[in-house]
């Protein structure tokens, strides 16, 4: 916006007439004051003060980094590297890293299978930024198919927000229970198969891929 100036113009051919209508001494004097003071008048306008520039906030944008660690062991049974079981947790791992806003690069797909395949969990997970994790989380839960009694679950101490459903027809007699999670630096997976319910072991798996 332009500076106001505050006070009366001083008309340039007004200053001329005025000096040649009086040359005494005291002619320059009063032009000089009244040049003077128009200065002044002028300088009294411009801001004392540079504007401040509003401080910058974080931005909102930047995922937390979240590290996972795959153990060797999961709630008792040992880990598999055998292509058969670790099909499903690459193909979750793959749709997660498509959930994530920025990715951090860390993604995880493992599997835990025990000797008598009385036990097996399966494990996707990925990690970025997530927007609205409330949100992401009843997408995932929508995407198991096929899932009974799906409700709320504790997501254990890495936090977050998560949900277990559980079908008795996959694989009788073992039941299948999906448990998701999502938080602002990930989403991940779980699926377990066992002779009964095992949303209660879904915090501890947290736990142990999230120390």
């Amino acid at each position: 916006m332009p500076t106001a100036i505050v006070g009366p113009i001083i008309d340039r051919k007004e200053l001329m007439s005025a000096s040649a209508a009086h040359r005494s001494v005291a002619a320059p004097v009063g032009l000089a004051a009244l040049l003077g003071g128009a200065l002044i008048l002028a300088g009294c306008t411009s801001p004392s003060t540079p504007t401040e520039t509003p401080a910058t906030k974080p931005s909102a944008s930047v995922a937390p980094v979240v590290r996972f660690v795959v153990p060797a062991e999961m709630n008792g049974v040992p880990r598999s590297t055998d292509d058969k079981w670790l099909k499903i947790p690459k193909s979750e791992e793959t749709a997660l890293k498509r959930d994530v806003l920025s990715p951090t690069g860390g993604s995880l797909a493992a599997a835990y299978v025990a000797p008598d395949h009385s036990e097996v969990i399966e494990i996707g997970a990925a990690a970025g930024r997530v927007v609205n994790p409330a949100w992401t989380l009843r997408q995932l839960q929508s995407g198991s198919l096929g899932q009974e009694d799906v409700r709320p679950a504790d997501p254990g101490t890495a936090g977050g927000v998560g949900s277990c459903g559980v079908s008795r027809d996959y694989n009788p007699p073992l039941v299948l229970t999906v448990c998701v999670w999502a938080e602002p630096g990930s989403v991940g997976s779980v699926r377990f198969m066992a002779l009964k319910d095992r949303r209660d072991k879904f915090a501890k798996v947290r736990a142990q891929l999230q120390p």
